[in-house]
């Protein structure tokens, strides 16, 4: 990529909300670059994994990633990177940490990952020696039931082990977090609720984001409906002349959960934990409405981590 000829310092900085992920994403200028087109892991069943910007995976070598990002502080005079991957894979960010500390090359950086159980503390210092300053990376529902069902391939208390291997290095940890996804009831939020008050509690995350499940019609969700309880509305006409792109599709879940009045609850708890309020509270506090207790041991977090990194 270039630059030359753009005005660098012109642009305005924002800031919509106090997240401090979402600063990151606006508040300054970075550098943007990818480490591998795609997505190594491509199963995740609510994404659009048949479209060639997750299916078709393709990886550069660390050196051919260290020389962009030597060619472009030298056009921008600019340190700051964003790695803009679908989930950069871990070890491809090893090699490049490595290629980073070799060449002694001072950068600050973050970017998207999965969180594998092969981010060990060793290599979350080694990423955070290398400039790694924040990552983030999906979490969804923390619901084992429901990570299985979305082809995951992670585990609640995995994540809580790979995200205070990160937190421990001091590299801010955003959490991407999901609900309405197909077959999810009330219980289900109120218990993924709990799993996050306590990865807050325990220093695992810093941030986080509440996403309302959207069904596409490029994901497995959207092409196998019926494996995931789901049936899908019809897509509604679309005049040929204002045609562009029909993604997103409505779908009937035989649970019949209303969570738009769930989000709401959801958000409300996420924006007082982020700033470190409620966090000893009923999570049930947090709704307007009467809920189920959680099944979820108060401190599952805490003793999950006094388990090793395996």
């Amino acid at each position: 990529p270039t630059w030359d000829g753009l005005p660098l310092g012109s642009y305005l900085s924002l800031l919509d909300m106090l997240n401090p992920m979402h600063r990151l994403w606006s508040d300054g200028r970075w550098n943007k670059l990818t480490v591998a087109h795609g997505c190594y892991w491509k199963k995740c069943s609510f994404c659009d994994v048949s479209l060639d910007y997750i299916s078709r995976y393709e990886g550069a070598s660390a050196e051919t990633l260290v020389d962009r990002i030597e060619a472009i502080v030298a056009e921008t005079g600019q340190t700051g990177f964003h790695f803009v991957d679908e989930a950069a894979p871990p070890k491809a960010l090893k090699t490049l940490a490595a290629e980073l500390q070799r060449r002694q090359l001072a950068i600050s950086w973050w970017g998207n990952i999965r969180f594998e159980k092969s981010f060990t503390p060793e290599l979350c210092q080694q990423l955070a020696d290398s400039g790694c300053i924040a990552i983030s990376g999906g979490l969804e529902v923390a619901s084992d039931r429901l990570l299985e069902l979305m082809k995951k391939g992670v585990s609640v208390e995995q994540v809580a082990r790979v995200t205070k291997a990160f937190s421990d290095a001091g590299i801010l940890v955003h959490a991407y977090l999901m609900y309405g996804f197909p077959t999810q009831t009330v219980q289900d939020t109120v218990d993924a609720l709990e799993y996050v008050r306590q990865l807050f509690e325990t220093g695992c995350i810093q941030s986080g984001f509440f996403h309302r499940f959207a069904c596409t019609v490029h994901s497995p969700v959207g092409q196998n409906p019926a494996e995931y309880g789901v049936t899908l509305l019809p897509l509604p006409p679309v005049p040929t002349n204002r045609a562009f792109a029909k993604n997103d599709i409505g779908f009937i879940d035989p649970t019949g959960t209303d969570h738009d009045a769930l989000g709401h609850a959801l958000k409300k708890a996420l924006y007082n934990y982020m700033h470190g309020i409620g966090l000893e509270d009923d999570v049930r506090n947090w709704f307007d409405f009467s809920v189920p207790k959680t099944k979820v041991t108060r401190h599952r977090i805490a003793r999950a981590l006094a388990v090793a990194h395996v």
